[in-house]
């Protein structure tokens, strides 16, 4: 049996991040997605009885190429929020949670193509934004004249950024990685810096054929990771029989960007899929992870709280980097 969708509803559209929940039950004949069947609420009891919800938070910020800034991270965690407190999504533990770049109409279908559709699922940090915060901080730091060792007074540019980045890694990414549900990254373009890293705390990631290309980008850019990226990026990307070993070497030290075939040969993607699919591809792969339905896991005891500790207890690591972790921290700090 599949999954086939029967209400599809917003749940929040705030700062260009919206989150979508699809209830599903089970159907030989039914289809996903976009494909569903209108009339997929016609569905016996045992149908309702293994169904779940799908939700779908989606980076709706396409004029700014989906960039982590103070009011995206703000938007994330908002809809984080309501995952956990809207009765729709509280009220079952058999949910999984899917997050893309995908643009969507108002009834919650992706858009793949025409000017509407969008070609990045993040481009990292918003740079602009960190060197006009730089740019004030100077002008500010400049008006505030010296102290009495010689250093300006104001400034303020690494605590903005600092308190941004640490808040994306505490309040975001390691929620994310520990969530009590499957999650899965449709990455439907350029997938850079903090938006890979947002890829990378997700449990699954698959990608779109046609174009688009993952990077880190820091040492291009001049810049370190934070520990907790350093981690996130170690605890995701397999490397060993059967894989390719560079790719941290090369990913990392050498910025090197990876097209999704090489983003799948590499095992930094677990599939790639064309854009057409990749919203189906990635439903049908967040059905697979409900946990109490039949079609899915099918966890007889199932437990969010265990299976949330069991996520912290695979990347303790990356977690403990994330969560408590500061950006000023010495690389070779203790976690």
């Amino acid at each position: 049996m599949s999954c086939r969708p029967i209400i599809r509803t917003n749940l929040f559209n705030e700062g260009g991040i919206s989150l979508w929940a699809t209830t599903v039950t089970s159907s030989s004949s039914a289809r996903v997605g976009n494909n569903a069947d209108d009339d997929a609420d016609d569905g016996d009891d045992d149908d309702h009885r293994d169904g779940g919800i799908i939700l779908c938070l989606a980076l709706n910020r396409h004029d700014e190429k989906n960039v982590v800034n103070p009011d995206m991270v703000s938007s994330l965690i908002a809809a984080l929020d309501v995952i956990d407190s809207h009765p729709a999504c509280s009220g079952t533990n058999n949910k999984a949670l899917i997050i893309t770049g995908l643009a969507f109409d108002d009834g919650g279908d992706a858009i793949v193509d025409g000017p509407a559709a969008s070609r990045f699922f993040s481009n990292g940090l918003d740079l602009e934004w960190m060197m006009r915060v730089g740019a004030d901080a100077d002008a500010d730091a400049d008006a505030g004249g010296r102290r009495d060792d010689g250093s300006r007074k104001g400034g303020g540019v690494g605590d903005a950024v600092s308190e941004m980045i640490e808040s994306f890694n505490s309040d975001v990414l390691a929620r994310i990685l520990t969530s009590p549900y499957r999650t899965v990254a449709a990455i439907n373009g350029h997938c850079i810096g903090a938006g890979l890293f947002l890829a990378l705390s997700c449990d699954y990631r698959i990608m779109r054929t046609e174009r688009g290309y993952i990077q880190w980008p820091e040492a291009r850019l001049g810049m370190r990771l934070t520990k907790g990226f350093a981690e996130l990026s170690k605890a995701k990307v397999v490397v060993g029989p059967g894989c390719h070993r560079d790719v941290l070497r090369e990913g990392v030290l050498g910025a090197r960007r990876y097209d999704p075939s090489e983003a799948a040969e590499c095992g930094i993607v677990d599939a790639i899929h064309p854009v057409g699919a990749l919203y189906d591809e990635a439903f049908r792969l967040a059905a697979g992870g409900l946990p109490e339905s039949r079609s899915g896991m099918n966890l007889e005891y199932f437990d969010p709280v265990s299976y949330s500790e069991m996520k912290k207890e695979v990347y303790t690591d990356a977690y403990r980097s994330l969560k408590f972790g500061r950006v000023g921290d010495s690389p070779h700090s203790r976690i």
